[in-house]
Formats: C-alpha cells, sequence, structure tokens
C-alpha cells in the first residue's frame, strides 16, 4: 500500500450546500481515493437514505470509506456515558459493515476531574485509557474493524500528547489499535519529536494533514487551522519521518477554517484537493 490522498468532512462541514453526499460527490470528482466520514453527516444522511444506499454509491466509485469520525469522549465515562459509547459502537459497527470501511477514530475526553476536584494524573488517565480501549478492541474486533486514537494537542485534553496516546496504544497491546497522527495536535502541546521518531509507523492507522497559526502552545484552537504550507508547522520533518519509517496509509486533510467555510462547497474541496495531492506527491512520489 501506498500513501492515498484522503479527505475529512469536517473541511467543508459549514459550507452552503454541505452534506455527506455533496461531499462524497465532490471528492469523487475532484480525485481523492478516501473519505473519513463524520458521525453527523452519516446520521443526517441516513434520514432520508439507507445504508445500502450508501453501499451501493461506494460500489460504483473509485472514491472509498477510509474512517468513521468519530468516537468522541470514549474514556472516563460514567454509567450512562459507557452505554452511550457501546450504543455508538454499535451503530459504528453496522455502519461499517455495510460500506467496507475498517476503522474508527476515537478521541479521550476533556476537563474531566476526580469527585473531589482534584486533577487525575498522566498515570491514572492512561491506565484507565487502556482498559476502556481494551474492552472496546474486543469489542469490534469480529467485524474486522480498527481504533485509532486520536489525542488532542489541548490543555483539557485528558491525552493530550503523541507520546501519551502511544504508551497507552502500546499497553493495549491489540492488533486492531493504533494512533491518530494529526499534525495540529502534535503540535498543540508540543508533542517530542523523539517519540514520532522512535514510533512503529504501522501503529500510525490514521493521519490528519493541516497546517496553524504562529500561536503560543497550549492557546491553540481548531479556527487557528490552515491550509498545509500556510502555516509553521515542520511537515518537511512530520513526512520525512514517517517516509523514512516506511508508513503507508492515507493522508487525511482535516481543517476546521471559518474563512474556509464561506468558501463554496465546490472551491472547499477542490482547493483541499490540490493541497492535499501536492504533500503527497512531494513526500511520498
Amino acid at each position: 500500500m501506498a500513501v492515498y490522498t484522503g479527505f475529512n468532512e469536517a473541511t467543508a462541514l459549514e459550507c452552503k450546500g454541505q452534506s455527506l453526499l455533496a461531499d462524497l460527490e465532490e471528492c469523487e470528482k475532484n480525485g481523492f481515493d478516501y473519505i473519513e466520514i463524520r458521525f453527523d453527516s452519516v446520521r443526517d444522511y441516513l434520514k432520508d437514505h439507507t445504508l445500502d444506499d450508501l453501499a451501493q454509491w461506494f460500489a460504483a466509485h473509485n472514491l472509498k470509506p477510509w474512517a468513521y469520525n468519530t468516537l468522541i469522549f470514549f474514556n472516563q465515562r460514567n454509567e450512562a456515558g459507557v452505554k452511550e459509547i457501546d450504543d455508538e459502537v454499535d451503530f459504528i459497527i453496522e455502519v461499517s459493515e455495510a460500506i467496507g470501511m475498517k476503522t474508527l477514530v476515537t478521541v479521550p475526553s476533556f476537563d474531566v476531574v476526580k469527585e473531589d476536584g482534584n486533577p487525575y494524573s498522566i498515570e491514572e488517565f492512561r491506565d484507565e485509557a487502556v482498559t476502556r480501549l481494551q474492552y472496546l478492541a474486543d469489542k469490534v474486533a469480529p467485524h474486522g474493524l480498527r481504533i485509532s486514537l486520536e489525542f488532542c494537542g489541548a490543555p483539557g485534553c485528558s491525552i493530550n500528547q503523541f507520546g501519551t496516546a502511544y504508551e497507552v496504544v502500546k499497553a493495549v497491546s491489540r492488533d486492531n489499535v493504533g494512533i491518530t497522527l494529526d499534525c495540529f495536535h502534535f503540535h498543540g502541546m508540543d508533542s517530542h519529536w523523539e517519540d514520532l521518531e522512535n514510533a512503529d509507523a504501522k501503529k500510525i492507522f490514521i493521519l490528519h494533514l493541516n497546517d496553524v497559526e504562529n500561536l503560543p502552545i497550549g492557546q491553540l484552537a481548531d479556527i487557528h487551522r490552515v491550509w498545509p504550507g500556510e502555516g509553521v508547522l515542520e511537515l518537511e520533518r512530520t513526512f520525512k519521518i514517517l517516509k523514512d519509517k516506511g508508513f503507508e496509509g492515507v493522508c487525511t486533510i482535516e481543517e476546521f477554517r471559518p474563512e474556509y467555510y464561506e468558501l463554496s462547497h465546490a472551491e472547499n474541496v477542490k482547493t483541499a484537493y490540490e493541497y492535499t495531492k501536492a504533500i503527497v506527491d512531494k513526500y511520498f512520489g
């Protein structure tokens, strides 16, 4: 497997006329290889369509489903929250089996404290996340699904650096559990380059492409993302490491930029493809 182009629906999320079907058609038109579908988009789609309709669309086109984005806040949940996650995973399994999607992305919880108001330690977050991911991995494994843990580079996120997330993935010790490397999040809480250099590329299941404005560490938000090459991220360093390590998979552009949502839907997807294709060609050939 080489490295292919991917589109995350967040990139066009608030564009006028955006929908799952509109994203599919524009991604197919522009030449994207894969798409990461959002939970809200697929649920909206199913109000007027069926999973069989979606499966037939993919069967008739070159664009293929890459991942479900996102199973949110999988860890540090109360009893009701655990049931909510289980129900969502049941839905993801149903969608994935219908359309041949093999990966679901999950993100950690934010702003979690103990009942007495004190913070959890990194070790406590890590150990609980390992237990939860082992459970979820075993739940989806019979259905051929992988789980990709996406750390979020924000102060309030319970797992906010690449190194911590990779420790969790290693401790989970399941073949179907890996990590999502988002360039924005790697920078967001100053993840360490040596952690990426020492990682097994086969454990990087998802690669999210973007760039970011020049703002202080810990103060970055999704709205500060910009097109790749227009910000301050060391993308060349990132992709050189990945190429040298033999990374294979999909390079998926993921933006949340308000001004990009002001573009027409067609222009948004076209621009996203041009930036993604340029990066893939430049660094992975």
